[in-house]
């Protein structure tokens, strides 16, 4: 190695010097410049180079690699779980898979009769009147009835209402007079006369005094009768 070193430094004092004023190349050992008289650079003087020492041996134990056991660790698998068993299905009565050998029950039709209508109530046709019958009101609260005469007209009505309701033939408006308080009716040519479970009664006059009505009563032309306590009528036929 120091041969090689002092032939680096016979090289290197050979090597000429530029001047930096007019560039012109001088010899290494000339202190000065030939052509402008510059001095030569002091960088420009050679230094020898410091030795570097030899790197020191490698230790070859410390580039192998370290080989380093690796404990292998084992893992046990848990053991397999086994299947869960399927219970038998279970036996099948044979008297169900049989077919049913009994004879269809045959049903029994039950006719339901007609319903049955109730007969109407017959109402008796209207009779042939030839003579004809008022009512001649002589006292009633209502003072546009006094003196008034009111037909009977069996012609049409086999039987003829009289109260206080509007549904009568012959509407009385008497508040002590009930709503449906006489029917009055013509029979094989009788007249009669009957109270309707009235609340102040049907009076007929006999010369004295008035007297109740009790069921079905027969009256005559000129028959005076009091419904109630205040309304008088007489029976007219002409």
């Amino acid at each position: 190695m120091s041969k090689t070193i002092n032939t680096f430094i016979q090289n290197t004092l050979c090597m000429p010097w530029k001047c930096p004023v007019c560039g012109y190349e001088n010899a290494d050992d000339a202190s000065f410049c030939i052509k402008c008289g510059a001095q030569k650079p002091a960088d420009t003087q050679f230094t020898p180079p410091a030795q570097t020492p030899p790197p020191p041996p490698v230790d070859q134990s410390l580039q192998q690699p370290q080989q380093v056991e690796a404990q292998q660790q084992v893992i046990t698998p848990p053991p397999p779980t086994p299947p869960a068993q399927t219970p038998p299905p279970p036996p099948v009565d044979q008297s169900l898979q049989q077919p049913n050998t009994m004879q269809p029950v045959q049903q029994q039709v039950v006719t339901t009769p007609p319903p049955t209508t109730p007969p109407s109530p017959t109402i008796p046709p209207a009779q042939q009147v030839t003579q004809k019958y008022y009512l001649l009101f002589i006292q009633t609260p209502y003072a546009g009835l006094i003196n008034q005469k009111i037909p009977l007209s069996f012609d049409i009505f086999p039987s003829i209402s009289v109260g206080r309701s509007p549904e009568n033939v012959i509407i009385v408006p008497d508040p002590e007079v009930s709503r449906r308080h006489a029917l009055i009716s013509l029979e094989g040519g009788e007249l009669y006369i009957e109270d309707l479970n009235s609340t102040n009664g049907t009076y007929i006059y006999d010369g004295k005094l008035f007297q109740p009505v009790k069921g079905k009563q027969k009256i005559s032309p000129n028959t005076i009768i009091k419904l109630g306590n205040q309304t008088i009528v007489k029976v007219l036929a002409e």
